[in-house]
């Protein structure tokens, strides 16, 4: 009897029942700004390319993985310029910066997330950046709010661009650069994450919810049922557990 709560209560905390979300790249987005010494700054985006996210059987985020399309840098500031605007564009594409022909992808994946304390929806994240083929660790804090299909995370991760060995600019590197040509050591990346699960709600309608499939499989044989049988027939390989 004691074996039988125990493995109940595994299959409630377990990733045997994980649910998995695509991101909507559409209805997500990726916000630079950065800075220079003098206070003038630059801002524009990036658009995510793909990712998904996995919860538990708690809906609790497990897992995730963010896929950016470096290729898609574009600006927002000097939109009423257009020639200073795809000369910036260049110049973060080019060696000096991001190198997009040699790394078009940047990844973020996540390790470890914590909810912050008295808070019910915002969390500190963990993971590993990878930009320019070189991968640190970073943590920042997000917001999450779920309902009953989709995920919604935003936050705003700081970058501290020499630990990616982004050099170009920086003053402490170059001590001989005036300060009109200072570019900050650090910029922004404002953030939001739109994932959706197309399937779960299809698998409710047809009957099937797996927390309340384990409890009842609980109950019968706690009673004494000779049969169990789950309540709709689904092959295997339609249902990723």
């Amino acid at each position: 009897m004691k074996t039988l709560i125990l493995t109940i209560v595994a299959l409630l905390n377990s990733n045997v029942f994980a649910e998995t979300y695509k991101i909507d790249t559409a209805a997500s987005s990726v916000e630079w700004r950065a800075g220079k010494k003098i206070g003038s700054y630059h801002n524009g985006k990036i658009q995510i390319k793909s990712g998904e996210v996995q919860t538990n059987s708690k809906n609790e985020l497990t897992a995730a993985k963010i896929v950016v399309d470096m290729k898609t840098i574009s600006n927002d500031d000097l939109k009423d310029s257009p020639d200073n605007q795809k000369k910036l564009v260049g110049h973060l594409s080019n060696d000096d910066f991001f190198k997009v022909e040699k790394y078009p992808e940047s990844t973020f994946k996540m390790t470890g997330m914590k909810l912050k304390p008295e808070s019910k929806d915002e969390y500190l994240v963990k993971g590993d950046l990878t930009i320019i083929g070189t991968t640190k660790p970073v943590e920042f804090p997000i917001q999450i709010i779920s309902d009953k299909t989709t995920l919604t995370g935003t936050g705003i991760l700081k970058i501290e661009r020499l630990n990616w060995g982004l050099k170009y600019g920086s003053g402490s590197v170059f001590k001989s650069l005036t300060a009109d040509k200072i570019i900050n050591d650090s910029f922004e990346l404002t953030l939001k994450v739109v994932a959706k699960n197309s399937n779960l709600p299809k698998l409710k309608k047809m009957g099937f919810e797996p927390t309340k499939w384990i409890l009842k499989l609980g109950r019968e044989i706690l009673h004494g049922v000779g049969e169990f049988t789950m309540p709709l027939r689904v092959s295997s390989d339609k249902l990723k557990f």
